[in-house]
C-alpha cells in the first residue's frame, strides 16, 4: 500500500501570511497598553498616593478624609472614563484614541496635586 502525499506543500509559502502593521494599527496597540498601564497604576501606584496623602497629614497635624476622598474620587473616575472612552475609541479606530488614556494619566496627578494641597 503506498501513501499519497498529505499536502502539496513545498516549504516555500507562508502557512499564515504575515499581517502588516499600518502606523494607525501601531497607534491603536499603544492606546490600549496605556488603557491597561493606567488601570495598572490605578491598583498599584494609587495606595501609595493615599498613604503619602496619609503620612502628609499626620506629620502636619490635619484630618486628611477630605483630601483622601479627593484624591479616590479623581483617580478612580479619571481611569474609569478615560479608559472607557479611549477602548471605545481605539475598537472603533479612531485617530483620537490615544488622547483619552493620557488625559486620564494627567487627570489623577491633578488631583493628587489638588489633594496634597488640601493636607
Amino acid at each position: 500500500m503506498t501513501h499519497a502525499p498529505l499536502s502539496d506543500w513545498d516549504g516555500e509559502e507562508e502557512l499564515e501570511p504575515r499581517r502588516v502593521w499600518t502606523p494607525a494599527d501601531r497607534w491603536r496597540l499603544v492606546t490600549w497598553v496605556l488603557i491597561f498601564a493606567n488601570v495598572l497604576g490605578l491598583l498599584l501606584l494609587a495606595p501609595v498616593g493615599d498613604g503619602t496623602l496619609q503620612r502628609t497629614a499626620d506629620a502636619s497635624g490635619s484630618d486628611p478624609e477630605q483630601a483622601r476622598l479627593v484624591f479616590w474620587v479623581t483617580v478612580v473616575a479619571a481611569t474609569l472614563v478615560s479608559g472607557g472612552l479611549g477602548a471605545a475609541a481605539a475598537a472603533t479606530k479612531q485617530r483620537w484614541a490615544i488622547v483619552m488614556p493620557l488625559l486620564g494619566t494627567a487627570a489623577s496627578w491633578v488631583g493628587f496635586a489638588i489633594a496634597t494641597s488640601m493636607v
